[in-house]
């Protein structure tokens, strides 16, 4: 997952969105009404009734001339427990109290269960499983029971003013970890992630199928922050950390959504903070906000787990991307995993792919902005890159590698004095 060097590039796929006017999030509807669905073969300037479209969507033209401030706004607006992501709607509720609550309970409204683990090994399809704020939960969340179509699994924050809190246990690589199908995870923060030392992966929400292929999974409105290692300050480093990553090998991911998190001050070393890697299909990763990281802050990337496997069929759209940068603490040794000075994460990041839609996102002061660059033995393949707002990149705004019917179009470059940021430029 290194990223040694920095190129771009944009086609024509599937997840086509219209170029302008605002769609209603809507209300609680039935699984599938977010779903990316199947993209084969439709015309990228087509509508794409499966994504509700913000309304507070970018004109790029226009966002060309926003402040920092309405940028940070824009991103804020759109992620975290009040974030554009709906769950699906469920049959029965059923809630967990860390301080008031019971394993040995039922799990129903005055009769929570405990822990986060129990109600993973317990809840039937069709329940959405509420979580309040009483106190941490620790140790970890593995989801490896299935909803069903119709009766998907959720679990939820209860109070988008105070989310509930997770924190990963030393002995494990990832907070929450899910390898099951119809599963939301929607409304949480998931903090802290620091584990012994600088050897080991530390990851806030990891999506990976073990036994079989999943489909139907939703991470949304979630907050992510402070993963990485407990010491990112020496001369050098080797660590790895994500905030954010669905991952497969041989077994098949469809239908992923990724809508609506706040991802911020992750330190993932070599690695990237939101990822899509590997068999993934049929994929949106929209209305993510990522800020203040030190190294890639999305990366959509094939062929790396095997030759033969990609991911294909995704939109990436409406992100908002600020401050990722390997110099990034400023005033500091920045990411001790490169060089000194090195100037190698990107905002976007496609190395290697198939039948992709980059459209309408914000990515501002990265050291590349977009770029589309296999690594991995392979061109990218039916992508488009378009109208995105890209500014003040320390290196390239945009860049285009090996590609194969792949264009990048209309998309806004911008380098404006009063868009750096003062805390850096004073540490160059």
């Amino acid at each position: 997952m290194f990223r040694a060097s920095k190129l771009l590039t944009y086609f024509v796929l599937a997840l086509g969105l219209t170029l302008g006017g605002a769609v209603g999030c809507g209300g609680d509807d039935d699984e599938g009404d977010m779903g990316p669905g199947p993209v084969t073969g439709r015309d990228p300037a087509e509508p794409n009734p499966t994504y509700a479209v913000p309304a507070d969507r970018i004109d790029p033209s226009t966002a060309r001339d926003f402040s920092n401030a309405q940028f940070m706004a824009l991103g804020a607006a759109r992620s975290g427990p009040d974030g554009n992501g709906v769950a699906p709607s469920t049959t029965a509720a059923r809630y967990v109290s860390a301080v008031n609550g019971s394993d040995s309970n039922d799990g129903t409204a005055g009769n929570a269960w405990r822990t986060l683990q129990h109600a993973a090994d317990t809840a039937a399809p069709g329940t959405r499983v509420l979580v309040d704020s009483s106190a941490d939960y620790t140790g970890g969340l593995r989801v490896s029971r299935s909803g069903s179509e119709g009766a998907w699994i959720v679990f939820v924050g209860e109070n988008t003013s105070n989310p509930p809190r997770l924190v990963g246990g030393m002995d494990e690589d990832a907070v929450v970890d899910i390898d099951a199908s119809y599963v939301a995870f929607v409304g949480f923060e998931i903090a802290d992630h620091v584990r012994g030392g600088n050897s080991t992966d530390e990851i806030g929400i990891q999506v990976e199928p073990r036994n079989g292929d999943i489909s139907h999974v939703w991470i949304l409105n979630n907050i992510v922050r402070n993963i990485g290692p407990p010491d990112v300050g020496g001369a050098s480093c080797v660590y790895n950390a994500h905030g954010i990553i669905a991952q497969s090998d041989g077994y098949r991911i469809a239908n992923l959504i990724i809508d609506g998190n706040e991802l911020h001050h992750l330190y993932v070393g070599n690695s990237e903070c939101l990822v899509v890697n590997g068999l993934v299909e049929e994929f949106r990763v929209t209305n993510n906000y990522i800020h203040e990281v030190n190294n890639i802050a999305l990366d959509i990337i094939g062929y790396e787990k095997n030759a033969k496997e990609t991911t294909s069929q995704g939109l990436v759209a409406d992100n908002v991307i600020l401050d990722a940068s390997n110099y990034w603490p400023y005033c500091g040794r920045g990411n001790c995993t490169y060089p000194e000075g090195d100037e190698s994460s990107d905002g976007i990041y496609v190395d290697g792919g198939a039948d992709l839609i980059i459209e309408y996102n914000v990515v501002g002061r990265t050291d590349h902005g977009i770029e589309l660059q296999s690594e991995n033995g392979e061109l990218i393949r039916n992508t488009d890159v378009r109208y995105n707002v890209v500014f003040n990149s320390n290196y390239r705004q945009i860049t285009v590698g090996q590609v194969e019917n792949s264009t990048a179009y209309d998309n806004e470059e911008v380098n404006r004095a009063e868009l750096a940021d003062s805390e850096f430029e004073a540490c160059r």
